[in-house]
């Protein structure tokens, strides 16, 4: 339970910080499908942030995780953990650029 609530908050995160990145010129998506949907909307890019998660922790209710399930869940939940450090990286690099 707890690893799907990481997941829907490092979703949220995720994106807020991308949006910012890329709006203000500090870093590009890096995943091509993703730029896809940015270039086509960002109201989409926010939506499948923050609903794939949510799905998640809506099969996790219906059914909880176990065995290789769970083990996908731990390497996601690695993987988005990666991501934020990746995101916190660039914000300390731009802000110590910037003064």
């Amino acid at each position: 339970m707890r690893l799907c609530l990481f997941l829907v908050m490092a979703g949220v995160l995720d994106a807020i910080l991308t949006h910012l990145g890329i709006a203000s010129g500090v870093v590009e998506e890096g995943n091509p499908a993703m730029k896809l949907v940015i270039d086509q909307s960002w109201f989409y890019f926010y939506m499948i942030k923050i609903c794939l998660p949510l799905m998640l922790l809506g099969l996790f209710f219906l059914r909880p995780l176990k065995g290789w399930s769970r083990a996908l869940l731990i390497s996601t939940c690695v993987l988005y953990f990666s991501v934020l450090v990746y995101h916190m990286v660039w914000i300390v690099l731009y802000f110590k650029t910037s003064s």
